[in-house]
């Protein structure tokens, strides 16, 4: 997606919730900074921020960034819609947003995992905040989800105090799955109402792009 945006080496970028801040070698622009909570579900080793926030409010000023990336951590907010009016409030007009949030996932970094969005509950969100949305996008189908959460419940469930049986099991048993689901997605039908993830690219429109 990020391709998609067309970087060219300008513009000033945040990684929100960035963590170890996997994603900023795929971003072409002239500053990417990283942000991030101190007090959350991931270990504090696991954070690179530049930038730390109260959760609340972005110590960053109106209209002074040019995109957004923000990958899974709108389920860990107490709330979204604050999230998504901070972005909005930071953004300059024109200004772009990368979002993904999860639909069918575990609970994870608990307990700050606090939600999970459906395809039309994050449009909903994202339009009440006055986002203009590009592209909305499922990142799976039935099967895979499927697969996907079996795989899941191996490997949180069935655990032998042997060494390396966690690799073993994922290699015969996780792994076929999910090759499997990957093959049968293929070629059964499906509604496409059961997925892992929602994908987002939106942008805060300009002063002549609001409606009067």
């Amino acid at each position: 997606m990020a391709e998609q945006l067309r970087l060219n080496g300008s513009g000033t970028w945040l990684d929100i919730g960035c963590g170890s801040r996997p994603y900023e070698a795929l971003f072409n622009v002239e500053q990417f900074i990283g942000l991030d909570v101190i007090e959350s579900g991931r270990p504090t080793d696991l954070k690179l921020p530049d930038v730390l926030f109260d959760g609340i409010r972005f110590p960053i000023c109106n209209e002074s960034i040019d995109g957004i990336l923000c990958t899974q951590v709108l389920e860990h907010v107490t709330s979204p819609e604050n999230l998504l009016m901070e972005m909005a409030r930071i953004l300059k007009p024109g200004g772009k947003l990368i979002l993904t949030a999860p639909f069918l996932w575990e609970e994870h970094e608990v307990p700050y995992d606090f939600y999970r969005f459906s395809h039309y509950g994050l449009k909903r969100l994202l339009e009440s905040q006055g986002f203009q949305i590009t592209a909305l996008d499922k990142t799976t189908g039935t099967i895979e989800a499927l697969a996907q959460a079996s795989s899941i419940f191996l490997i949180n469930n069935i655990r032998l105090p042997l060494p390396g049986f966690g690799r073993l099991l994922t290699l015969l048993l996780c792994a076929p799955i999910q090759i499997l689901g990957i093959v049968f997605q293929k070629v059964l039908p499906d509604r496409g109402d059961l997925y892992l993830d929602n994908v987002v690219l939106a942008y805060k429109p300009t002063e002549r792009e609001l409606p009067n």
